[in-house]
């Protein structure tokens, strides 16, 4: 190769072009476009060391991530999902997310970039290779991963989802399902059954044996202290609720849980349910229905989609496309807001 110092013999400020490369470092047009494009086709040593080269002259290759380190003005926003798309695309609270997300980057010219949680764990790694100039995480963020979230050179926001030292958008989920707990409560059950995103153990104790837990990684977490503070309010035995996990990837599941929760409750028991999504509640619902020697006492969800609205669901309403228009505020103006309120409305349930 010729010598590190050789430059673009070029016209300047015209763009660099990959012959115009090849030239000054002294190899073939096609050794930088297969650096680029085609990998394979070199050593690893001599395509790393073309990439070097080539960025020390300023050219970047056609890489998506490449060019985005010669940008100067914000252009796109990245939002890492909880989800996969099609989850995004068909929940209703992640849509009205999303509706208020792009409200307001339309208002700003800005393009959305939206990357999919392709598994149980959010792959921040990965997710923080993206192209866009800042970032939103609707996803929990396991502790072990806060130092990651805490050390990324790019403006970013968490959304349900808490990290000290980085501004986070999220509803008042543990004042939420205390509303919820306390109303079903006043029907006088003898047993609750929960229906909650999954918590890990150790999350989980630290909730339920402690009366005032701090604040929980996990909007699971949050709600769950919710529930457990409003049972020790009313002196309801913490024993006789049944919390019972429900896969979030796949809420209408909840049906078959309950369904095996009916041979070990006693006859005539007054049995209520709460639920921290109102995809999990509905579809309990024609379940509760077919127990005859069962007393439902009390039905309440969380979210107030229109399906819930339909059904005459008790729920906890909380308004999804004003988090995403806040975390967009967060993210592009710095600001610090407030949790978001939320509300009861009771119906038939």
């Amino acid at each position: 190769m010729a010598s590190p110092r050789a430059r673009t013999p070029g016209p300047t400020g015209r763009r660099l072009t990959s012959l115009d490369v090849a030239r000054a470092i002294g190899v073939s047009r096609t050794t930088v476009s297969n650096a680029f494009n085609r990998p394979q086709q070199l050593s690893n040593h001599l395509r790393e060391e073309v990439i070097r080269r080539s960025r020390e002259l300023g050219y970047f290759g056609p890489d998506p991530a490449a060019r985005a380190m010669r940008r100067t003005g914000l252009e796109e926003v990245a939002v890492v999902f909880h989800h996969g798309l099609r989850y995004a695309l068909n929940d209703p609270p992640s849509l009205a997310f999303l509706r208020g997300v792009t409200k307001e980057l339309d208002a700003r010219r800005l393009s959305l970039q939206l990357i999919p949680k392709m598994g149980r764990r959010v792959d921040l790694g990965a997710a923080f290779q993206t192209t866009a100039g800042a970032i939103i995480v609707h996803a929990e963020v396991d502790p072990d991963l806060a130092d990651q979230v805490r050390s990324i050179h790019k403006p970013i926001v968490l959304v349900d989802a808490f990290v000290s030292g980085v501004t986070s958008v999220s509803h008042r989920d543990r004042h939420g399902a205390q509303l919820a707990m306390t109303h079903a409560l006043a029907a006088r059950p003898d047993r609750v059954i929960v229906l909650g995103f999954p918590l890990n153990d150790a999350a989980r104790a630290q909730v339920l044996q402690r009366l005032r837990p701090p604040q929980s990684g996990y909007i699971s977490g949050e709600r769950m202290a919710g529930y457990a503070a409003a049972a020790r309010q009313a002196g309801f035995p913490l024993q006789h609720i049944d919390w019972l996990d429900v896969d979030d990837r796949d809420p209408e599941s909840a049906a078959a849980i309950v369904a095996a929760q009916h041979d070990r409750l006693a006859a005539h028991a007054r049995v209520a349910l709460v639920a921290m999504s109102d995809r999990m509640a509905l579809a309990a619902l024609p379940v509760l229905r077919r127990w005859h020697d069962v007393n439902v006492v009390a039905v309440v969800g969380f979210d107030d989609i229109e399906a819930a609205q339909a059904a005459r669901l008790t729920t906890v309403r909380q308004n999804a496309q004003l988090k995403g228009e806040r975390a967009v505020q967060a993210l592009l103006d710095g600001s610090k807001p407030r949790p978001l309120p939320v509300q009861l409305v009771v119906r038939d349930t």
